[in-house]
């Protein structure tokens, strides 16, 4: 009983002699904070941190042998903290004098304040402030982790701190140019004769090897490459027509093009991922004869103009008018199409056809007219389609294929997005037939992906006097969801459904049908994919196979996330990287033991 009172006595002495210590530097800091410090305040803080430190000096004066070493330790802490007091003081007083000398003192003063404030709290933290269990090795082990942690942080708060005052920007965003694609190389690779690029960059842009290194990409027997600096060249700037540096000319005869790029890497640097794309438009425009594409437009159409992400094809218009095509709204079926027609298309009507407008379209195929057809199965009811009337499906069905408005699903592998069931409706598929319309993306089905949303699929009658070919068809685990349950269920056959049909008649006549105009949309056009099979596809269509290739660009794309993938990057940071942790931990750990043990 007498020696467990004598330790909570004993307790009790080091709790009151903590707290004074702990009182006094809380009233400093508040304080001098709240900018309340006066003389009064300071004597009480000194006369507090005295006392704690006389009674500190007292217990180690009259402490045993093994107990004198902590004593020591909790003496040290007080004495750094109350260092870093004193410096904080006269930083205070060099202030308005000297402002390195007060920043020296500063830094000191927070570093002894934080290593101070570390090693207390870990010595403080012991059972009953540790000395009357803890060896003079244990409580060294203590100081030593409690410092090297201080030590640390001392120096990342000093790495962020010079980072902070010599704060400078490294541009790391983008460091090359798109290359010479494979368009861009066929068609200079048909020029007849070499055509003439002048390139005006300043001598010392940085833009300008960039520029060097894509038109190393070509032949340069079809080229005349001609790199002049607008200041030093004007008799050629004249010849060129280049008010500045920083653009490309594209010269053949008389007829010119003229691309921005800019001279400075600033702002370059969005035209330099799509140079390829620049360079081919005005290859195209001097070099091949101009396509008009009629888009039907008052049915509820897609168009460019306006739209939502997934209703406007603004970026596909883009696309087709870098590559020399002409797009038209086609405002009436109730007469022949334009003489000029190269192809007419229909992207993602909300209301029917008319018999009238069928007739028109089956004259026009029969004349070898070429015919380009996007549905959608989210065709709204409340603008008053009436399905029945639509003779657009019928159309299609006497050419041989027949349109099935059930969605698409797939409850394996599908683009994850709304993260629930609905998204088995997002399907993305890199089955492709060996066709023209689907030639450069079949080159690479491994990094290839068409992607659709709530897209239909077709069926082909065998019988057709028309040659009917699949392009693209779905992963073979699709089903048709005709309950919209997005399960598959027992009559719900799993199969590779055919999602774009290419038709090809005995008169020449050609057409190419999308079961998902939502593909051609905005937002599912920034797939590498989608673009290159839409492209290819009116490639076909207006007899210009032999454009066909990728076009080069650094421009960010849509990433397509798949479930599998998604659920192994979720599992693999909830359950892999703590596992990882918990096993370093406890060899680590194991490790330290083994020592320890030796050591005895």
């Amino acid at each position: 009983m007498g020696y467990s009172r004598t330790r909570r006595t004993e307790a009790k002495g080091m709790n009151v002699r903590f707290i004074l210590f702990a009182l006094s530097c809380l009233i400093f800091f508040v304080t001098e904070r709240s900018g309340l410090s006066s003389t009064t305040s300071f004597t009480i803080c000194v006369a507090l941190w005295v006392t704690s430190l006389l009674f500190e000096y007292r217990e180690l004066k009259y402490a045993s042998p093994p107990h004198r070493f902590y004593f020591r330790s909790v003496l040290s802490y007080r004495s750094v903290i109350l260092f870093g007091v004193i410096l904080y003081l006269l930083s205070q007083t060099f202030a308005e004098a000297s402002a390195k000398i007060y920043m020296s003192l500063a830094v000191l003063s927070l570093a002894s304040l934080g290593i101070g404030t570390i090693w207390g709290v870990s010595l403080e933290s012991l059972p009953y402030r540790g000395y009357s269990y803890k060896s003079p090795s244990e409580i060294m082990s203590k100081t030593r982790s409690s410092l090297s942690l201080a030590f640390l942080l001392i120096t990342l708060a000093s790495i962020n701190y010079i980072a902070a005052r010599k704060d400078f920007k490294i541009d790391a965003s983008f460091l090359k140019a798109s290359q010479a694609g494979e368009a861009s190389r066929k068609t200079v690779a048909r020029l007849e004769k070499p055509i003439r690029v002048g390139v005006f960059f300043n001598r010392e842009s940085e833009v300008l090897p960039f520029i060097r290194d894509y038109f190393d990409g070509f032949d340069k027997t079809k080229l005349k490459l001609e790199y002049y600096d607008k200041d030093f060249n004007p008799t050629q700037a004249e010849e060129f027509r280049v008010a500045r540096n920083g653009q490309i000319v594209v010269l053949q005869d008389e007829k010119r093009q003229r691309f921005e790029i800019g001279d400075k890497i600033e702002e370059a640097r969005r035209n330099l991922r799509t140079l390829d794309a620049s360079f081919l438009k005005a290859l195209l425009q001097l070099t091949s004869v101009p396509a008009t594409i009629y888009f039907t437009s008052t049915h509820g159409e897609m168009l460019w103009e306006t739209g939502s992400p997934v209703r406007s094809m603004a970026l596909f218009e883009e696309l087709l008018r870098g590559l020399n095509f002409k797009s038209r709204r086609l405002t009436s079926l109730f007469q022949d199409v334009p003489a000029e027609t190269k192809i007419v298309a229909i992207v993602g009507p909300l209301n029917g056809f008319t018999e009238e407008e069928i007739a028109t379209l089956s004259r026009y195929l029969q004349k070898g007219g070429r015919l380009f057809v996007a549905l959608d199965i989210d065709q709204a009811s409340e603008v008053g389609v009436n399905r029945s009337l639509d003779e657009l499906p019928k159309f299609l069905e006497s050419l041989g294929i027949r349109y099935s408005t059930d969605a698409v699903a797939n409850d394996q592998r599908f683009v994850a997005a709304a993260r629930d069931k609905s998204d088995r409706t997002f399907i993305f598929s890199n089955v492709f037939a060996n066709h023209p319309t689907v030639a450069t993306a079949g080159l690479s089905p491994e990094r290839m992906t068409f992607m659709s949303h709530r897209t239909g699929s077709f069926d082909l009658a065998g019988n057709s006097r028309w040659l009917l070919t699949p392009v693209v068809k779905s992963l073979a685990e699709s089903f048709r969801d005709s309950n919209g349950n997005f399960e598959a269920d027992a009559n719900e056959k799993r199969g590779s459904y055919p999602l774009i049909i290419a038709a090809e008649s005995p008169e020449k006549g050609r057409v190419v049908v999308y079961s998902d105009a939502t593909a051609l949309s905005n937002t599912l056009m920034k797939v590498a994919a989608n673009q290159l099979v839409a492209l290819d596809s009116m490639r076909w269509l207006a007899d210009r196979t032999e454009e066909a290739g990728a076009v080069a660009s650094e421009e960010d794309v849509l990433i397509r996330q798949e479930k599998s993938r998604e659920t192994l990057v979720f599992y693999g940071s909830i359950f892999a990287m703590p596992l990882l942790v918990l096993f370093v931990g406890a060899w680590a750990t194991r490790r330290r033991s083994k020592s320890a043990e030796k050591g005895i």
